[in-house]
């Protein structure tokens, strides 16, 4: 099963907060995300620079695996760097809805970046419902190791995806090693043995006529209920909501108090 391999710039690509790794060079990159950030953070205006080294971007592309993007950059905004990457074109980016625009999501400054652990949450978030939209195994390969402890933490049901996710962090002062490609390779050799999972074919809502699919523990299921035909906005209502469809022809297994069905998603009395 070919994976993802999904890499930001700062810290992985492009080191930080250390002397400057033999192979890089600094590079002006344009950025109205990070203008923006900067613009609120130094008294005088200050431009992105980037130490790169295309032998990082070429070990990257080199892997068994689709590489995907995460960054806050525009594609036009990154295309002039591609030489200094290492790549002869863009590969494609995670469509970041709510974190797109922010440039600076260090946890290890805080103090030029007050809603940094917010948006790394966002971050984390829209990297797993990315990675819920591919039913392959992802790695996200950022700075330091705080999006692993968010993904890893309880709250992992929300972050369900079909194939593994992977969060390795990087040594930001470092970025992106030798050391780093090789575990990487051998994860996805690893994921390369995991059988396909089985397709699922979203049915329409009886009522809404709505479909689509959920993760549930690592596996993709049909939002409609094969017994009911109705999805789950349509056949789980709150204790206090009158205003959701019944529950298909199943009204003899509708709880009496709650209304909720006990074939598909049980009783909220206890709620």
């Amino acid at each position: 099963m070919r994976s993802y391999v999904a890499v930001e710039i700062e810290g992985v690509l492009s080191p930080y907060a250390g002397p400057m790794p033999a192979g890089h060079t600094v590079h002006d990159a344009e950025s109205a995300a990070w203008r923006e950030w900067a613009a609120m953070v130094y008294p005088r205006p200050r431009g992105l620079r980037l130490a790169l080294d295309p032998a990082v971007g070429r070990a990257l592309a080199d892997l068994p695996a689709d590489l995907v993007l995460v960054s806050s950059g525009a594609p036009a905004e990154l295309k002039p760097l591609l030489p200094a990457l290492g790549w002869e074109t863009l590969p494609p980016m995670v469509p970041l809805r709510h974190t797109a625009a922010v440039h600076y999501m260090r946890v290890d400054d805080p103090g030029r970046s007050p809603d940094a652990v917010d948006a790394l949450r966002w971050r984390t978030e829209e990297i797993a419902s990315w990675a819920r939209t591919h039913d392959r195994p992802v790695a996200w390969v950022r700075a330091g190791d705080h999006h692993a402890r968010e993904v890893r933490d309880p709250a992992r049901r929300m972050y369900g995806t079909v194939g593994p996710l992977l969060p390795y962090g990087v040594d930001p002062a470092a970025g992106l090693t030798a050391g780093n490609v090789r575990a990487l390779h051998a994860w996805v050799r690893e994921m390369d043995g995991l059988p396909e999972p089985a397709p699922v074919v979203p049915r329409r809502c009886r009522d809404c006529a709505d479909r689509g699919t959920n993760v549930l523990d690592g596996r993709r299921v049909d939002r409609v209920h094969a017994k009911c035909g109705s999805c789950c906005e349509c056949y789980r209502p709150t204790p206090a909501d009158d205003a959701h469809q019944p529950c298909g022809d199943l009204r003899r297994e509708q709880c009496s108090a709650c209304r909720c069905c006990r074939v598909c998603v049980g009783c909220h009395c206890s709620e």
